[in-house]
């Protein structure tokens, strides 16, 4: 990469030169940043328009925010392909089924935004500069609205440019670069890494840490995966989290535990990476580790306070879900309301009583299977990991007794089995219809909440 770089280094410098007698004032900066957008589409050389790229991407950098606000109005307002040539074309297309027509119709639909961002890709650190310049759009869409159009073309631009095939594949371990280690610290999003013993104990013994990274962004990971090998399906994080935890025996270990899964460039959000990450480290730890023979998770469910918050699960369906469990609940919790309970005083859910275990366990599985987001679960993380085949092992009420863990989901945590007997069959029948695998274990407890619902 590093030769590209200088390659392209020396042919923006001829660029400029170039650009610098032909209009004294382009380099000079007295255009704006739209004015610079439209000039770049007019030119055809690639040294003046890799130089205009450079020095668009220098000016965005440098700019106020007020500043960024009007280049994207301009974007959104004056970029957009030409709808009427579309129509005519896709018209013409219908009755005319030639390559010439096809052809005309995909770059009619290209122009504008779309090629825009491609030529502001082709300085060395275009790619970098654009996925950045996604989250700052993504940080203003929600009161201007107006520029989700720009976001459409740039995510699905920047879509093609990190396709699976682009991507690379690394074990990251404690002799991995500083620089990468740093950015694990920093980018994780799950359980925090409270400083670089915490870090060195989630990368030795009988832990792992698996990454995608992207040619284009050096040795910035694009999401990261922390692995650890057991002798069973854990069902609470702080061993995980607990640096001083003893190395387990990788003699003894059969079982490969998903406990962070962290997504590190926001201005790749909704482009997703996940799905192929997790079948890579499948494959990678059954070559290396040939005595794992269980994968599973151990899930954060972080919707879960959102959704009684917003009443989503109201009180009365709190009752419901509590059943026969609930007078003996209201006892001992003082006839505090079971919203106010998980939501607010969540400090005081009391694990030695097993009712309360029992009402925690019913209602993960009444929020996992039965509060939708379309026809697929309302939990993100629920549905990532059910769209990848994974089934509902178990609820483990107070898995999370950490103060995160219980403001954003009353501690609860869940374990997704990936059985590679029947992944795929899951991943069909979800993507079809929405269909949740749950196993045998949570059989009663479906039953029941099935009654519920109905």
């Amino acid at each position: 990469m590093r030769w590209i770089n200088r390659l392209i280094d020396s042919v923006t410098d001829k660029g400029k030169e170039l650009l610098n007698a032909e209009d004294p004032a382009r380099i000079g900066g007295k255009y704006t940043l739209a004015e610079d957008c439209n000039a770049l589409l007019s030119y055809r050389g690639d040294a003046t328009a890799l130089a205009m790229a450079q020095q668009i991407h220098n000016r965005y950098s440098s700019a106020s925010e007020e500043e960024k606000i009007d280049f994207f109005a301009h974007l959104s307002t004056h970029f957009s392909p030409d709808f009427d040539e579309i129509s005519t074309l896709a018209s013409t297309l219908s009755h005319e089924h030639s390559s010439d027509a096809y052809k005309q119709l995909l770059n009619s639909i290209k122009g504008g935004r779309q090629m825009l961002f491609e030529l502001l890709n082709i300085p060395g650190t275009g790619t970098q500069a654009l996925v950045k310049m996604r989250t700052e759009l993504l940080n203003l869409l929600p009161e201007h609205p107006e520029f989700a159009v720009v976001d459409v073309d740039l995510k699905y631009t920047l879509e093609t440019w990190f396709n699976r095939g682009f991507l690379e594949f690394r074990e990251i371990n404690w002799n991995t670069s500083a620089d990468v280690l740093e950015k694990l610290i920093s980018y994780e999003a799950v359980h925090e890494i409270q400083d670089w013993a915490d870090l060195k104990r989630r990368l030795t013994g009988d832990r792992s840490c698996f990454a995608f990274f992207h040619p284009a962004l050096l040795d910035d990971p694009l999401i990261f995966v922390q692995v650890a090998f057991t002798e069973e399906i854990s069902d609470r994080i702080d061993p995980f989290i607990n640096h001083e935890q003893p190395v387990t025996s990788s003699s003894s270990t059969n079982t490969a535990i998903f406990y962070s899964i962290s997504n590190c460039q926001t201005g790749l959000r909704g482009i997703s990476f996940g799905n192929f990450l997790i079948k890579q480290v499948v494959q990678q730890i059954q070559k290396e580790r040939p005595q794992i023979t269980r994968f599973s998770t151990l899930s954060p469910v972080p919707g879960l306070t959102r959704a009684i918050r917003k009443n989503y699960i109201t009180e009365d369906t709190l009752h419901q879900i509590a059943g026969p469990l609930l007078p003996s609940l209201q006892k001992r919790y003082a006839d505090m309301p079971l919203i106010e309970l998980i939501c607010e005083r969540y400090d005081r859910l009391d694990e030695s009583h097993d009712d309360t275990v029992s009402f925690m366990n019913e209602l993960g599985v009444y929020y996992l299977t039965q509060l939708k987001h379309g026809i697929e679960p309302y939990d993100p993380v629920a549905r990532f990991h059910l769209s990848n085949g994974a089934s509902i092992y178990r609820i483990n009420p107070f898995g999370n007794r950490k103060e995160y863990g219980l403001k954003s989901s009353a501690g609860l945590m869940v374990n997704y089995l990936y059985d590679l007997e029947r992944v795929e069959m899951n991943h069909e029948s979800f993507k079809k219809n929405g269909a949740i695998d749950i196993h045998r274990n949570l059989k009663k407890q479906q039953k029941k909440i099935r009654a519920l619902a109905s």
